[in-house]
């Protein structure tokens, strides 16, 4: 998001103001790695793209496939090595491993070679994969109306130390470098799926931090495309690649779901492993700044995350519309400047700083453009303090501990700025810009009587928080690029108060989603704030439907 310039004020034909709500993922602002470097455990495009048959003039060498096309000036490898860091995790303690029974474990699920390091996650594999085939023998043809057909290749672990042959994707043999630069991929040239094993590779890195499930469910992704190659649709020349990996995400969250509701004999799938699937497709988003239209394009973590959730919510037979019936993207490119100034505007309240026109932005579009439905709206000062004793209020509402506090008896929101100061360092913009949508949203909720109570009142301010980021989302024509006005800016969703200036970017939406997961019930049964999937649920059908999907 970024302030735009007051209407006497624009003289540029594009702006070059400060960008706010960007910056890295949750992993990569925690660890001071560059968001370009969080790549995607899997690549469909290597595979719709391969030639059947190998380069004579590198004959053990697999085709390189066409790197994604963005707007960044390099793409680095798609499996750089990562170090995860969750600030709800202490980093003393052991990443939690989901309980299995160890009498369901497969010896023949995975060809793991000769000479394997064991890895913690191999036990858990070999059961969670086995139990992939046995719904899917179930479940695929109901959901798409063919016979399922199990991998012909099998499963592979790739590792440095293997000297038993992995199959190759249109080459006599794969490399461990091979597979190690996709993570994870599916080979329809021999029906076989094979994935980085190791530590250091971006899927056991995240494994290492969030647990085993996060390989599960990257593998279970890789089904996805699998299931594609029976289907047909993996080798369709007028399918985005985007189009597939919503379809391959959808399945992971569809399996995932079967998990957690206790359909898989011999896994206990509980919240924790919830929220890690949610990190795990956040984690391996495009680079920021990427076309998720563009050859290549996997989506932003807020598409992966949704189209998880759609499986998980409503199973494989949602996934298998898919391909007829996508899931809206939302394409939000970076500018020029969003590129020099990393994506943050600086902390502070002057009128091109963070707190100076998000502040109007949400007073106006409380007062003013949704006047209908919260007549009595009061506009609210925000005051910054450094602890909670210095907040003077009869009846005070929010959390203080996570960054906000609101006093609707004297219209004052107070910004504990230590926090909001941290929460800027670690997620960017949008970790405190969230929260005080959050406390907007109850201040409406207050001046408006609302019924509502407890969980619910509190995924009503996430859905409103949506529907505020979706009225400063640019509008976008059929080819997904920003529609400019006569003067050369982005035009931004009518009707609104001619005042208002904030503007969202590409990354501000991965930005909300991860504070969401951060500040939710760590518990789906707590409902206290609600669960992080369910905050991430409201938060999305109001930035995907606006106003009208926060019914009161």
């Amino acid at each position: 998001m970024a302030p735009r310039p007051n209407s006497a004020a624009r003289t540029r034909r594009f702006p070059k103001l400060p960008a706010v709500l960007l910056g890295a993922s949750l992993i990569a602002a925690a660890c001071g790695t560059e968001a370009d470097l969080l790549v995607t455990a899997d690549r469909s495009d290597e595979i719709r793209d391969v030639v059947a048959e190998p380069d004579p003039d590198e004959p053990d060498q697999p085709a390189e496939p066409d790197e994604p096309d963005t707007t960044t000036t390099s793409t680095p490898s798609r499996n750089e090595p990562i170090t995860p860091v969750d600030p709800m995790i202490d980093p003393d303690d052991e990443p939690s491993t989901p309980d299995f029974d160890p009498t369901m474990i497969d010896p023949d699920a995975i060809d793991f070679g000769d000479d394997k390091p064991p890895q913690p996650w191999d036990d858990f594999l070999s059961v969670a994969l086995a139990d992939v085939e046995v719904w899917l023998e179930a479940e695929f043809e109901p959901a798409f109306g063919l016979p399922f057909e199990p991998l012909e290749g099998g499963i592979f672990a790739a590792y440095p130390e293997r000297t038993t042959p992995i199959p190759g994707c249109g080459t006599p043999t794969s490399t461990f470098e091979d597979i190690q630069r996709g993570g994870a991929i599916y080979c329809f040239l021999g029906d076989f799926i094979a994935y980085d094993d190791t530590p250091e590779g971006v899927v056991g890195s995240l494994a290492s931090t969030f647990g085993p499930v996060t390989f599960g469910l990257v593998l279970a992704h890789e089904y996805g495309h699998a299931l594609q190659d029976r289907t047909g649709v993996l080798r369709r020349q007028d399918l985005a690649t985007v189009d597939l990996e919503q379809q391959a995400d959808c399945v992971a969250g569809a399996w995932a779901g079967r998990a957690n509701a206790g359909l898989a004999p011999g896994i206990t799938f509980d919240d924790n492993d919830v929220r890690a699937g949610l990190i795990s497709m956040i984690s391996i988003e495009d680079p920021i700044g990427t076309d998720p239209n563009s050859p290549g394009g996997h989506g932003s973590g807020f598409d992966r995350v949704g189209a998880f959730q759609v499986g998980f919510r409503e199973g494989l037979g949602r996934c298998a519309t898919l391909i007829d019936d996508p899931l809206p993207l939302t394409p939000i490119l970076f500018t020029q400047r969003d590129f020099e100034t990393g994506g943050n505007a600086p902390f502070g309240f002057g009128e091109d700083e963070l707190f100076g026109f998000i502040l109007p932005d949400l007073n106006l579009l409380y007062d003013n453009d949704l006047d209908a439905r919260f007549p009595d709206f009061r506009q609210l000062d925000l005051l910054a303090v450094q602890a909670e004793s210095e907040i003077s209020c009869v009846s005070p509402t929010g959390f203080f501990p996570i960054g906000v506090e609101l006093c609707s008896e004297s219209n004052t929101v107070y910004l504990n700025e230590p926090v909001a100061r941290q929460l800027y360092g670690d997620f960017g913009d949008f970790g405190p810009a969230y929260l005080l949508g959050l406390a907007w949203a109850e201040h409406a909720q207050n001046t408006s009587n609302s019924s509502l109570v407890g969980e619910a009142r509190q995924l009503q301010n996430d859905c409103l928080t949506g529907a505020w980021v979706r009225s400063v989302i640019p509008v976008l024509d059929e080819n997904g690029r920003p529609v400019l006005d006569a003067e050369g800016f982005p035009t931004l969703p009518e009707p609104r108060d001619p005042d208002r200036r904030a503007q969202v970017s590409d990354g501000d939406l991965t930005e909300a989603i991860l504070t969401a997961i951060v500040i939710g019930d760590d518990q789906v049964d707590l409902d206290i704030v609600g669960s992080p999937f369910e905050k991430i649920d409201a938060f999305r059908r109001g930035t995907l439907e606006g106003i009208s999907a926060c019914a009161p």
